[in-house]
């Protein structure tokens, strides 16, 4: 022990790579089916490790917490500001009940059970899976004027309250969304999603990330002219007739090409390249002739782009309306055939409303994709490159803004390096997201900063807390999981009816909305996978983006008013 602690001494910064690696590798356990998770596995380490005494230069876990909560802001940004809008009210309305009443029930605990504020913070962040809240908290008990023991003690008590609610409020989250609320809502959640899904507009079967059909829903055939009908009508005409799915690309007549322009007629014999949707392209196929293996002169370039929603006036708008709203000749020959939102890919359908911050991937040929992409927003920038000026200069304005106080009641009172940082990643995300010709930080990047920055806070925490966990568990262990048992149910089950009863929602969204106001992503896989389809993905983002802000900035607000 002496040796290791000797080696620690020498390298204090090798500790927190100990303790990320120990915990990342403690995370992988599974309890009940259910990963523990490398951010709660990195503190039980920490708090381990930290029994043998190691000190860790308090500015290390300042600059990681500001890089993570920069971070966490900076990718929530573009989706929390477009979530204000009317296509999402009732997911907002919902988001900002179900946030109320999480900071209700905790300082109603709190005042019943006589915890300190260090311990109904740690009970914040632990029991509504909140980790953000560890660092605001931590950050605002070291500005209240009272004796530096008693603020040590507390914020030790935030670290142990929050490693020992974690796993409970994280299980019965994951629990709660995908088996007990179904069943306190009297609903098959499988035929539900599924109901809700062909209601949206049948669209084939859902693929995993890595995953795409075999049979391609997009294609491109040759056919050769035989059925006289089809020289009566224009291009302009044939492709109305199947309802603008299908376009012709090429024509080759007597073997020279010809411009397909909207009022040029086909002629028996010649040879066409039609460009569509598979369905609709066979029927026209059928309808002008026979399918041909001649393609010289016909070749065809396709091309899939990836494109960030912006267009504020697509937002809220069905895929079948983006569609009309969009002029038919500037979307010629261009197909969705993707969605992804927070991570999760969606199976496009008709009538699936578009969101800010959809990541939508675009096929058609490439002087199509020039046509359609600024309509819609922009395309996502595949290098590799960060800008760190952009980077560097979002958080020094975040330190700037955490400087600001400001007299409440006549205490001061300020945001602090948590919530400074928080507010200028969201505004330079949504910077970025409007103009994105500058401040690249690609989204794999960012989330790589914002876990590993908060791997490391989160070592730092459970290493400064170890040598007072124990009087904690002592005073109050077996209350903690009983505590952060109650702090999830009587939110969630008030959310729950208060979505099903008042903003009469859909109960398969709802699941997916619960995981979002509870910042759980793994309550959200668990819906999904019980749902069989992407449907409770729908009402995850909104509340998400929503939730990872309010319940940060709780953290102070539970500390001041305790």
């Amino acid at each position: 022990m002496e040796l290791i602690k000797g080696f620690f001494e020498e390298s204090a910064i090798s500790v927190l790579f100990v303790c990320v690696a120990l915990g990342f590798g403690i995370g992988r356990l599974k309890i009940g089916g259910i990963p523990i998770g490398g951010i709660p596995g990195t503190l039980f380490a920490a708090i381990l490790v930290g029994q043998i005494g190691v000190e860790v230069d308090p500015n290390i876990k300042t600059m990681a917490f500001a890089l993570f909560i920069y971070s966490l802001g900076y990718v929530s940004g573009p989706s929390f500001v477009a979530s204000l809008g009317r296509s999402t009210l009732n997911l907002v309305h919902l988001s900002l009940l179900s946030s109320l009443l999480i900071f209700l029930t905790i300082w109603g605990l709190a005042q019943l059970f006589g915890l300190d504020k260090g311990t109904a913070a740690g009970l914040l962040a632990g029991g509504i899976t909140e980790s953000a809240a560890v660092g605001t908290a931590s950050e605002a008990l070291g500005h209240l004027t009272l004796p530096g023991d008693e603020v040590a003690a507390m914020q030790s008590n935030i670290g142990v309250a929050y490693a020992v609610t974690y796993l409970f409020g994280f299980t019965l989250v994951v629990f709660f969304v995908s088996v007990i609320a179904p069943k306190m809502m009297g609903i098959d959640l499988k035929a539900e999603a599924g109901g809700y899904a062909s209601a949206l507009g049948d669209s084939g079967e859902n693929l995993g990330p890595t995953q795409e059909p075999a049979l391609r829903g997009v294609v491109a055939r040759a056919f050769e002219i035989s059925n006289p009908e089809a020289t009566e009508l224009d291009i302009s005409a044939l492709e109305q007739k199947f309802g603008g799915f299908v376009t012709v690309q090429r024509i080759v007549r007597r073997g020279r090409q010809v411009e397909p322009t909207k009022d040029q007629r086909l002629a028996v014999g010649d040879r066409v390249a039609l460009f569509g949707r598979l369905g609709e392209l066979l029927e026209a196929g059928a309808f002008i002739g026979v399918e041909t293996t001649d393609t010289r002169g016909l070749d065809l370039v396709g091309e899939t782009r990836t494109i960030v929603l912006t267009n504020e006036a697509l937002i809220g708008e069905t895929i079948m309306a983006v569609r009309a709203k969009i002029d038919p000749d500037a979307r010629r020959g261009v197909h969705v055939v993707k969605i992804s939102r927070s991570g999760r890919i969606l199976v496009p359908r008709p009538r699936m409303q578009l969101e800010a911050g959809d990541v939508v991937s675009l096929y058609g040929t490439p002087q199509a994709l020039d046509n359609v992409v600024p309509l819609v927003g922009y395309a996502v920038d595949q290098g590799i490159a960060v800008d760190y000026v952009y980077l560097a200069t979002g958080i020094i304005a975040g330190i700037l803004i955490g400087m600001v106080t400001v007299e409440i009641a006549g205490a001061p009172v300020a945001l602090h390096t948590g919530g400074g940082c928080l507010i200028s990643g969201l505004l330079f995300g949504w910077l970025r997201s409007r103009h994105p010709t500058f401040g690249g930080l690609p989204t794999p990047t960012a989330l790589h900063l914002r876990d590993f920055g908060l791997a490391v806070f989160i070592a730092c925490v459970g290493l400064g807390t170890g040598p007072q966990a124990w009087a904690l568990l002592k005073e109050q262990g077996l209350l903690l999981p009983v505590l952060s048992i109650v702090s999830v149910l009587v939110p969630i089950i008030a959310s729950m009816y208060y979505a099903r009863f008042v903003l009469k929602m859909n109960p398969a969204v709802i699941c997916g909305a619960l995981a979002g106001c509870f910042t759980c992503t793994a309550g959200l896989n668990a819906a999904v996978q019980a749902a069989d389809n992407e449907v409770p993905v729908l009402g995850y983002t909104v509340p998400y983006a929503i939730a990872n802000v309010i319940l940060t900035l709780l953290g102070p607000v539970i500390v001041l008013t305790v």
